[in-house]
C-alpha cells in the first residue's frame, strides 16, 4: 500500500466514521473475551457485542487495536502460544479470526499493548518480557517475522504504545517509571528520540496505558509499585520537549474510582478520558476539562457489563475526529 498523507487519512477516516457507531471496546484477561458496550454506557450495562468462545482464539486478551480504514479488531494474546488475533470489527460470539499471527519467528515475547498504524498499513505490538517492539504489515499471518524490532533501546517494563502517524514517531508507556519516544521507522538498537521521567513527572513507578491527542499531548495511565504510598492516576504531558517535567494536568485522588488501571483512551468529541481498570473490574470516565482529585463522570460496573480483569480499552471515535482537528 503506497502511504497516503496524514491529512488525507484523517479524511478517510472521518469517512468511514460516518458507518461507524460510536462504542467502547475492552478486553477481558479472565474470561478470554472482548466486551463492547455504547459510548455513553453507565453503570450496571450488558455489552451490545461479547466476542468470546474456544474458536476465536482468545487467551488472556491484552492490548487491543481498531482499525477503521479496514473495518477489523485486532487483539494482542499474553497466554501461551502468544499471538495477535484478527476479527471484523463487528465480531460478536465465538467466531474464529480472520488472521493469527503465532509462532518462534514472531518476536512476540509477552505481549502487552497494541496500536494500529492505518497509513503505512502495519500495526505495533509491545513485548513486557522482550523489551521490545515489534512491527508487522497489516496482513501478517501465521509465523510472520516482524518487519521492524525496536529492542535494547532503554526499555524499562514496556507496557502500551501509541503510533503517532502525524509527526512519524512511536511512543511506549514503560512500566518503570519512563515514558520513551522512537523514530516511527527505527530497528534495531535506536536510542529514543526524547524520554520523560525523573521526580517532576509523578510516575512513581507506574506508566502502564497511554493514549495521543493529535498535535498537543500524551496522556499515561499510572498504576504505582505495589506496596507504594501512591495513588494511580492520569497524567497528561505537552508532546514535546520531554525530559524531567511536571504534568500539564493530572486526575486522581482517593475518590477517582481507579484501581489497578492498565489501559486508557480519549474520546476527545465530548471531552473524556475513559481508564480500564483490573481491579473492581470497571471503565471509569472523567472530564478532561476537570483535573486534580476527581470523581467519575460515568462508571461501567456489575455483573451485567461481564468486564472480568478488564486490560485495554479503545473508544470509537477516538482522537483523529475531535472537533477543530487541524492539518498538518
Amino acid at each position: 500500500m503506497s502511504r497516503l498523507p496524514a491529512w488525507t487519512l484523517a479524511c478517510l477516516l472521518a469517512t468511514q466514521h460516518a458507518i461507524a457507531q460510536d462504542e467502547i471496546y475492552v478486553s477481558n484477561n479472565n474470561s478470554n473475551s472482548v466486551t463492547v458496550y455504547a459510548i455513553n454506557a453507565n453503570g450496571n450495562v450488558a455489552p451490545l457485542r461479547v466476542l468470546a468462545g474456544d474458536l476465536t482464539g482468545l487467551g488472556n486478551p491484552s492490548g487491543i487495536a481498531v482499525d477503521l480504514v479496514n473495518d477489523e479488531l485486532l487483539v494482542v494474546n499474553k497466554s501461551l502460544p502468544y499471538s495477535v488475533t484478527a476479527y471484523p470489527r463487528l465480531a460478536s460470539g465465538n467466531v474464529p479470526p480472520l488472521r493469527t499471527i503465532v509462532g518462534g519467528l514472531t518476536g512476540l515475547d509477552d505481549p502487552r499493548g497494541i496500536d494500529v498504524d492505518p497509513v503505512n498499513d502495519e500495526f505495533g505490538v509491545v513485548n513486557r518480557a522482550g523489551f521490545s517492539v515489534t512491527v508487522y504489515a497489516r496482513t501478517a499471518s501465521g509465523n510472520a517475522a516482524p518487519l521492524r524490532t525496536l529492542l535494547n533501546t532503554g526499555f524499562s517494563n514496556p507496557w502500551d504504545l501509541v503510533i503517532d502517524v502525524i509527526h512519524d514517531e512511536i511512543a511506549v508507556a514503560n512500566n518503570g517509571d519512563l515514558l520513551s519516544v522512537y523514530p516511527r521507522t527505527g530497528n534495531g538498537n535506536v536510542p529514543p528520540i526524547r524520554t520523560f521521567s525523573g521526580s517532576n513527572t509523578g510516575f512513581n513507578g507506574g506508566p502502564r496505558g497511554i493514549a495521543l491527542e493529535p498535535l498537543r499531548d500524551v496522556y499515561v495511565v499510572t498504576t504505582p509499585f505495589f506496596g507504594a504510598n501512591f495513588q494511580p492516576a492520569v497524567l497528561r504531558f505537552d508532546r514535546i520537549p520531554g525530559g524531567n517535567v511536571l504534568p500539564t494536568g493530572a486526575w486522581g485522588g482517593s475518590t477517582s474510582g481507579m484501581a489497578s488501571p492498565n489501559g486508557i483512551d480519549l474520546d476527545i468529541g465530548s471531552g473524556e478520558i475513559m481508564v480500564a481498570n483490573s481491579i473492581g473490574n470497571s471503565v471509569t470516565v472523567y472530564s478532561q476539562f476537570q483535573t486534580g482529585a476527581i470523581t467519575p463522570q460515568r462508571i461501567i460496573s456489575g455483573p451485567s457489563t461481564l468486564l472480568n480483569n478488564p486490560q485495554f480499552i479503545v473508544v470509537l471515535p477516538g482522537p483523529l475526529f475531535a472537533d477543530g482537528f487541524d492539518p498538518p
